[in-house]
């Protein structure tokens, strides 16, 4: 069972096996790889976001306790990870803060899409979705916030607070979702035809951000300490979706028919975004670039090892 689930979602890696090797052999040069990793993380991605948000059905999809369950357990995240770094092993203050925000930061987008659809179809995607809406501009306000009430001794809130508005609301993936969501909440519909028009536009776009990510990973990847990376992964794949489990089960009583894309969504390596964060701070690239390779990878198993258990 465990093998036949693991089959099912093997064609999202071997997407991104496809880009690392066509990287690997220079079949894709590093010039090519950052300019669609720069279309994909400025447009294509934030499109789809806007055309999935802007068609889904809020009044299935909204579930205010697996949104709760989600965030906790990607705060527990990065609290156990930060604090990890910070005193077993010695990290600065910003790198602690930087390693945590790569332990919530699970990669929903390009892995948890593609591999709930495999696992239980389209029509579960709702709760992917909603998860979605939240879960970038949480961890930025989070990150940024601690960073930089630190950074700046004077006016701390203030710019804090300027710092983090301007991270978030400048970010192309954020405006997708607002443009998706305004045009859900103003009720503006497209037509049937248009609709099914672009279903099939946009239908290449994770596919091709996978190969496209398969290429980051190689070109990026950078052989570090292989002990905080394992600490990231180990809390991002198993703790975080456990959080996820017991919260949803235990305490709200949630169908597992819905609960199970979130632990799913919180299953999922750390995705690029950690390391884009990591650079603009110029901090723990090495760490965080390793981890996200290691990760995902290693995502194959755990997230057969979560449907399996889920089903």
């Amino acid at each position: 069972m465990l093998f036949e689930i693991a089959i099912v979602i093997l064609p999202v890696f071997i997407l991104v096996a496809a880009g690392f090797i066509t990287s690997y052999v220079q079949l894709l040069k590093k010039h090519i790889v950052d300019g669609l990793a720069k279309f994909f993380q400025d447009f294509g991605i934030p499109f789809l976001l806007f055309f999935n948000l802007a068609i889904l059905d809020f009044d299935n999809a909204l579930d205010l306790r697996i949104l709760i369950c989600f965030y906790i357990s990607m705060i527990i995240s990065f609290v156990i990870v930060s604090v990890i770094s910070y005193t077993i092993f010695k990290q600065p203050y910003i790198n602690s803060v930087i390693l945590g925000f790569c332990a919530m930061f699970s990669n929903g987008v390009l892995l948890g899409l593609p591999i709930s659809e495999l696992a239980y179809g389209t029509d579960s995607l709702f709760t992917n979705y909603t998860i979605i809406i939240g879960h970038a501009p949480v961890c930025y306000l989070v990150g940024i916030i601690l960073i930089e009430v630190v950074r700046n001794k004077k006016n701390l809130l203030f710019v804090g607070l300027r710092n983090t508005l301007a991270a978030i609301f400048f970010n192309n993936l954020t405006l997708g979702i607002i443009l998706g969501l305004s045009f859900n909440l103003l009720k503006f519909e497209f037509s049937m035809q248009f609709e099914e028009l672009m279903k099939k536009g946009t239908s290449w776009i994770i596919p091709a951000s996978l190969f496209t990510m398969g290429g980051v990973l190689y070109y990026y990847r950078v052989i570090s300490s292989y002990k905080i990376p394992f600490t990231i992964i180990f809390t991002s794949l198993l703790i975080q979706p456990a959080v996820v489990y017991l919260l949803g089960v235990y305490s709200w009583d949630i169908e597992m028919e819905r609960l199970r894309n979130a632990m799913i969504m919180a299953a999922m390596a750390p995705g690029l975004n950690a390391y884009f964060f990591a650079n603009m701070y110029g901090h723990c690239k090495d760490i965080v670039a390793t981890t996200i390779l290691a990760s995902t990878v290693l995502t194959i198993f755990s997230s057969s090892f979560w449907i399996y258990f889920l089903s």
